[in-house]
């Protein structure tokens, strides 16, 4: 069955009005839901499984291998990430809110690549939509996959017992 569509002005005209008023609404839906108390958290329950599935992608193998450590290395990796964002300047806290809010509305996030729910994902769907992102011509999505990676390694090799791993001896030791 070919599929067969007629250009015409009128046609553009709605599907770029259709798109615009997609688009606000979308902007107006994710501010609704992301946008915290004046003084409150930036992150809600509602990220801690979104979180969870991009730092296990970005961490990947530097993980442990067992569950339960596993599970209690991602718990202090999102209670850094946490700790990180509410203490960041309110302007920044601001657009790591804007962000996560994104990235919680499914059609948005569709637009950036992945239409899955984050309950649901597996990490091989994560990484490829993490590396869709950081290989992008568009500098937006470069931004939201280095804003991400940042949030997650920052954290996560901020804590001395990761060092090792690495072969990272620590900061020298000043006499």
């Amino acid at each position: 069955m070919a599929f067969s569509f007629r250009r015409s002005r009128r046609r553009v005209i709605f599907v770029g009005v259709a798109g615009a008023v997609a688009l606000a609404t979308a902007a107006v839906v994710t501010r609704m839901k992301s946008t915290p108390a004046p003084k409150g958290p930036v992150l809600m329950a509602s990220h801690d499984t979104m979180l969870r599935s991009i730092a296990t992608a970005l961490l990947g193998s530097a993980l442990p291998g067992d569950a339960p450590a596993r599970a209690a290395e991602l718990a202090r990796v999102l209670a850094a990430i946490a700790a990180l964002v509410d203490n960041l300047p309110p302007l920044t806290r601001s657009e790591v809110g804007d962000l996560l809010g994104l990235l919680s509305f499914k059609p948005a996030r569709a637009a950036l690549g992945y239409g899955g729910d984050w309950v649901a994902a597996d990490t091989p769907q994560i990484v490829t939509f993490l590396y869709g992102l950081r290989d992008s011509s568009i500098e937006l999505k470069q931004q939201i996959y280095f804003a991400l990676h940042d949030l997650v390694m920052g954290t996560f090799y901020a804590e001395p017992s990761t060092w090792p791993a690495t072969g990272y001896p620590g900061p020298p030791k000043l006499a």
